[in-house]
């Protein structure tokens, strides 16, 4: 059964979920669902955050096997550290002294976790990412409120990292990705698919809304309503109709231009730190919808800028997502932190006190399953033995008892104790075997050697015909010798033919006579072989 995973980015302006859909061997990104966060003055905000969250879970009956939530950008702080060497260990060990000289708390009143942004041999640069425990514990409280506990906490921008690696096809070069969201843009800085820099900026949509609401004195549900239906961005020479148009597009521009100054310094501060120009930027983001952001970005950057598409991801299976496109990144990138790679970065607030303590809950229940099965298991295995020992106890009993049978009938006169075991039935066949095998032998001894056997002895011995080519002229078998002539091709088989009858266990004394040439060519000659007599080991000392 496929496993649920919900990727959930609660936004100071609406609750955003991805839902994956993940397999033994694949992962598909299924669904995307956003509600607006309601204001109530008598309301807190993680209260207002708790409602939306709620009633998008019961609206879309939603059920998950993992959680990962993304902890706002705005509340956490971070540094770049420097470290001689590239063991995680010794950073894990150090990293709370290095941090100590920047954190104006003690360190027991933060939570903290790093990502490395790159290593080599003896070199680490190291992002460090804390934030007070209290805002940990307040937003732990939020989701446990509404039946939630997430495996991860992750900081926003550090898990666009999971986008780059699995959906995307970046660029070779150094880009950045900048999420312009409600209260605050977060910028992150890539080589390639590493992650080099990532910043949170408290400038964003709210930012415009507060500065329409200034400049015309209006209350904020009103400004974002101007905002959203005449706030754009539009070149020098593009006509505004009027001046409530006009003035709506100032405040929108003096805006983005103050936070363009923050992304280009951020810009600026990577390409010092790494000697590498950022190529391109690709938007997303509640705010990015703003007309004419793209192209006034492009110019103010003096960069390609593009939108961030992830409907157009390889697993993505999302249907009319159009409205949502721009919003969909960030919580997409914390649901595809269950299915990243253990090299991407692993930043998790979830550590010390709060650490995620689900998967121990089911490693208890799923141990004490397993134990139970394991009970049943061993229970069957046991009366499987016991049967099986029981039926082959039996059949051996069985099997005793015919051949106790056998050799009874077979050697009439045999005591029914000695066969009473088989192993005392063979120990009888055994010696009876032997006893017969000693008259044979006798017998052989008695009679002696037929001529059929010499005959057969001396073909076995008789080398092979394509190694020698022999004739037989005559043979003659005495009671004590065989003589024997013939003819062959060369003085060696002749050698051969007396070496091979040498090896023979009933002749001794082999000798070659008369051994000359023929009128043809061909090698005559004799010869000659004693019969032994029984016991005689002569020829084999020989």
């Amino acid at each position: 059964m496929p496993q649920r995973i919900l990727g959930i980015d609660i936004g100071s302006y609406s609750v955003k979920v991805a839902e994956l859909s993940r397999s033994f061997k694949s992962f598909e990104f299924t669904a995307f669902y956003e509600r607006r966060v309601g204001e109530n003055e008598l309301l807190s905000r993680e209260e207002s955050q708790a409602i939306a969250l709620q009633g998008l879970i019961d609206d879309h009956n939603l059920q998950w096997d993992a959680v990962c939530v993304g902890f706002p950008g705005q509340l956490v702080s971070s540094r770049l550290l420097t470290f001689p060497f590239s063991s995680r260990k010794k950073i894990d060990q150090t990293i709370e002294f290095e941090i100590e000289n920047y954190v104006p708390f003690h360190l027991e009143e933060i939570v903290l976790d790093y990502a490395v942004l790159s290593s080599s041999k003896d070199f680490s640069r190291v992002v460090a990412l804390y934030t007070p425990k209290g805002e940990v514990a307040k937003k732990l409280s939020m989701f446990q409120g509404i039946s939630i506990d997430p495996r991860h906490m992750c900081v926003e921008g550090v898990e666009l990292t999971n986008l780059v690696n699995l959906g995307m096809v970046p660029p070779e070069g150094s880009f950045a990705i900048i999420d312009i969201g409600h209260e605050k843009t977060t910028v992150a800085i890539f080589q390639g698919k590493h992650l080099g820099y990532v910043r949170a900026i408290s400038i964003a949509g709210k930012a415009v809304t507060e500065a329409i609401a200034k400049r015309l004195g209006v209350p904020a549900d009103e400004a974002e309503k101007l905002k959203i239906e005449m706030g754009q961005l539009g070149s020098g020479d593009q006509i505004v109709v009027d001046d409530l148009s006009r003035d709506v597009m100032a405040a929108v521009k003096q805006t983005v231009d103050e936070l363009l100054l923050h992304i280009r310094q951020t810009i600026f501060a990577y390409n010092d730190m790494e000697n590498v120009p950022v190529e391109g930027v690709y938007l997303c983001g509640g705010s990015s919808r703003i007309p004419g952001l793209d192209s006034y970005i492009s110019d103010f950057l003096k960069q390609n800028v593009a939108f961030l598409n992830v409907t157009e991801f390889h697993f993505s299976r999302l249907e009319r997502a159009e409205a949502h496109r721009h919003v969909i990144p960030q919580a997409l990138a914390l649901a595809l932190k269950e299915v990243a790679g253990p090299a991407l970065p692993d930043v998790n607030f979830r550590r010390g006190e709060f650490a995620f303590r689900g998967d121990v809950e089911q490693l208890g229940g799923g141990l004490r399953r397993a134990g139970i099965a394991l009970a049943v298991i061993v229970f069957l295995a046991l009366l499987n033995f016991t049967v099986k020992y029981y039926t082959l106890k039996n059949r051996v009993e069985m099997i005793r008892d015919n051949a106790a049978q056998l050799v009874l009938q077979a050697l009439p006169g045999t005591a029914k104790k000695a066969v009473a075991t088989t192993s005392g039935a063979l120990s009888v066949i055994k010696g009876k075997k032997a006893e017969t095998a000693d008259r044979i032998a006798k017998l052989k001894a008695a009679m002696g050697l037929s001529p059929l056997n010499i005959l057969k002895e001396i073909s076995e011995l008789m080398p092979p015909k394509n190694e020698v080519a022999i004739d037989v002229e005559d043979i003659s078998i005495a009671p004590d010798r065989v003589t024997l002539s013939g003819r062959t091709g060369s003085f060696e088989t002749v050698d051969k033919i007396k070496m091979a009858m040498e090896k023979a266990e009933n002749f001794k004394n082999v000798t070659t006579g008369n051994v000359r040439k023929g009128t043809k060519g061909e090698i005559k000659f004799d010869l000659s072989m004693e019969i032994k007599e029984p016991g005689d080991t002569a020829g084999k000392e020989q």
